[in-house]
């Protein structure tokens, strides 16, 4: 039976009205403290763009409570591509999709808060306190402590905080706090202003409004998004200083409409108040956050920009958060409203893709900026078209499947970097202006990429293109040959009815030890007074995970330097070791590798919860002091012993490893599988 729950969300942006609404729904009483005004009654006062790009995560999201057709209703524009000004003015549409229905949105970010806030301010069980700054935390009750406008500081109890407060985050301040938390921030050479197109004459769009309009210059850029009211919105992401376009190399008081007749010849007719805008508005910065843990305890959470602000170059921060929220959702349906249980698995769900698209906006700014205006980009881009056409979702575009799809950033990402190899190579077999006309330009480009990926793996019948296996088994098989530890169980059975003697079904008792083949560890196997498997969360074998590669001989330990491609890669929370020095389960032999405690700590310090490995045990056979166990036992990391990895390749994947629900036990056997994202 689900309990209701005192929810107290600090921030009353896109983000947290859209919680709001998803918890005062399931029942929960919600109270929304945010450090602005009421912008029902003073205006939208939100420091960033006006427009936002709202695509299929965001809509995603807001259909969960019914909210996408409101919204694209009342506020988006649909933009199904780019269009690209060159310096003479000339423009050149390139669509996002060779489905003309995939589009991004142009929405007003104001708007959009005020139609969230103004859902959740409906509902019976939710309340809005503004003009209280958050100023502290307390994890344990927990707590927020607020200071009102009059300096008084209000000490508001709850059962569950959780932070939707942006990018400067006080709830993640107070967590960052906490013993072991990892973040970082980083900023770019460049910042943003913001200038303005009003309507025509006519009271229409000065330009196409079907469009996210680009002035890709090398270095720097300006961009300009469509309004309902018939105006755009421009934005400059300029470098702070530099010797030819920079914010430092152009003054507020400098002579602006000459240096726009340079640069955005085009545009300088349509902006009437452009030395006006660019001389009043502020120059913002853009950062990108990273950290771990998202949660404390089960009782405080972070998400959206709290948890990971990105940049805003792949049109992703709302859609991502929104996404954050309907996931949390849907984890709490699914544990019976258990925000201890639903929590962990939250952020084991969501922090790999965070970081995949806050590197996939940085380099999306990169392509924007520098590369979407060169003839041999546009070539690719070409390409691409063509095989996203011939091979369907085989060769599905990284954009479409970040902007017009679900698919887990991580996925989307690979995909990517597999697309961008293939279709360099196309490009270079299939140079531009192929004699034979586009047909037989076509037909030659599909061919090249039948040829460059066929030399990869087996074909899928389909589409004509290699993909891995989806689900790899990485369990041994148990059968009464499986080795156990010396002078441990093995494995027996005992048929107590028998089908094929004339029984009415089989049935059969098992007797083996708990630490059979592939096995989790209860950390009271190693740790006096420790909990047994079944006391352990299911989020520690459950999620992102990364497999490694270690370059060990038997008998020895896997340390840092071993780990080929090093530990720089590992993002994800769960870690799988392959040594390959226990190549046969059925024939026992003593001299696997293990892992160094040093391992164990670096692996900590990322943020790691779960640690794998294919021998029977991560210390060695002869060892006494248990080492290895001891570090792990020291973070509360989960341990997987006895994993078969031999047919996987080093690669991030989604780990399914439940072990048995058994109480106060030592041991559970697993049924591993890896599923490839």
């Amino acid at each position: 039976m689900k309990s209701t729950r005192n929810i107290l969300i600090v921030g009353a942006g896109l983000a947290g009205c859209l919680l709001a609404v998803y918890l005062a729904r399931r029942g929960h009483s919600v109270r929304v403290y945010e450090r602005r005004p009421d912008p029902r009654a003073k205006g939208y006062q939100g420091g960033r763009s006006i427009n936002l790009a709202l695509s299929a995560r965001g809509l995603w999201g807001l259909a969960g409570v019914g909210l996408d057709r409101v919204v694209m209703d009342r506020d988006a524009i649909a933009m199904p591509g780019r269009m690209l000004h060159d310096r003479e003015g000339r423009t050149a549409f390139q669509p996002y999709s060779k489905n003309p229905t995939d589009a991004i949105n142009s929405v007003s970010r104001g708007g959009l808060n005020l139609t969230l806030l103004n859902e959740a301010a409906k509902l019976p069980n939710v309340e809005f306190v503004f003009d209280h700054w958050c100023e502290d935390v307390d994890l344990d009750a927990p707590a927020g402590l607020f200071k009102t406008p009059s300096g008084a500081m209000v000490r508001v109890e709850a059962d569950v905080v959780v932070g939707a407060d942006g990018a400067f985050s006080p709830v993640r301040g107070r967590l960052q706090k906490t013993d072991r938390f990892d973040f970082s921030q980083s900023y770019l050479r460049h910042g943003y202003k913001e200038l303005h197109i009003p309507p025509g004459a006519d009271g229409k769009w000065a330009m196409d409004p079907h469009a996210l309009h680009i002035w890709p210059r090398g270095g720097s850029m300006m961009i300009a998004l469509p309004n309902r009211d018939g105006s755009f919105t421009c934005t400059l992401f300029w470098p702070f200083e530099g010797d030819e376009v920079s914010f430092g190399a152009l003054p507020p008081g400098g002579d602006v409409e000459a240096f726009f007749r340079k640069h955005y010849p085009d545009a300088v007719p349509l902006m009437p108040t452009l030395r006006e805008d660019y001389a009043r508005n502020p120059v913002g910065s853009l950062m990108t956050v990273r950290c771990w843990p998202w949660q404390h305890g089960g009782k405080v959470a972070i998400l959206g920009d709290a948890a990971h602000a990105v940049v805003p170059f792949y049109g992703q921060g709302m859609n991502c958060a929104f996404e954050d929220v309907r996931v949390l959702a849907e984890l709490l349906d699914a544990h019976g409203g258990s925000f201890a249980a639903a929590l962990p698995l939250m952020q084991d769900a969501r922090k790999a893709n965070a970081d995949a698209i806050a590197d996939m906006a940085l380099e999306n700014f990169v392509e924007m900026r520098d590369l979407a205006g060169r003839p041999e980009f546009q070539y690719r881009k070409k390409i691409e078209r063509v095989l996203h056409e011939a091979f369907g979702e085989a060769m599905t575009p990284q954009y479409n499947l970040v902007s017009f799809s679900t698919v887990p950033y991580v996925k989307a990402r690979e995909q990517g970097r597999r697309m961008d190899g293939v279709l360099r190579a196309v490009a270079e077999r299939v140079p531009a202006g192929l004699a034979g006309g586009e047909a037989e330009w076509a037909r030659r480009v599909v061919e090249a990429a039948k040829a460059v990926v066929g030399r990869e793996g087996h074909w899928q019948a389909q589409s004509g293109l290699p993909v891995p296996p989806s689900v790899i088994d990485i369990t041994p098989a148990v059968t009464a040959k499986l080795g156990v530890w010396p002078g441990d169980t093995p494995l027996s059975r005992e048929v107590l009815c028998d089908i094929t003697k004339g029984d009415t079904v089989t049935l059969s008792t098992l007797r083996a030890t708990v630490h059979l083949g592939a096995h989790a560890d209860g950390p009271n196997h190693y740790g006096l007074g420790a909990p047994g498997i079944g006391e352990r969360s299911l989020s520690h074998y459950i999620g992102p995970c990364r497999v490694l590669e270690a370059r060990v001989g038997r008998g020895g330990r896997v340390r840092v330097e071993d780990v080929v491609g090093g530990l720089d890669q590992v993002t994800e929370a769960r870690v799988l070791i392959k040594t390959g020095t226990f190549p046969n389960p059925d024939a026992w032999n003593s001299d696997f590798a293990a892992i160094t405690v040093d391992l164990v700590e670096a692996l900590a310090a990322r943020g790691v919860i779960t640690i794998g490995i294919d021998t029977p045990s991560v210390d060695l056979q002869d060892c006494k002091d248990l080492r290895a166990h001891k570090a792990i036992l020291k973070h509360d990391i989960a341990i997987l012993e006895g994993l078969d990895l031999s047919a996987v390749r080093p690669g991030v994947y989604e780990l399914i490893a439940a072990p048995l629900k058994l109480m106060g036990f030592d041991a559970s056997p697993v049924r591993a599988v890896l599923r490839a994202l």
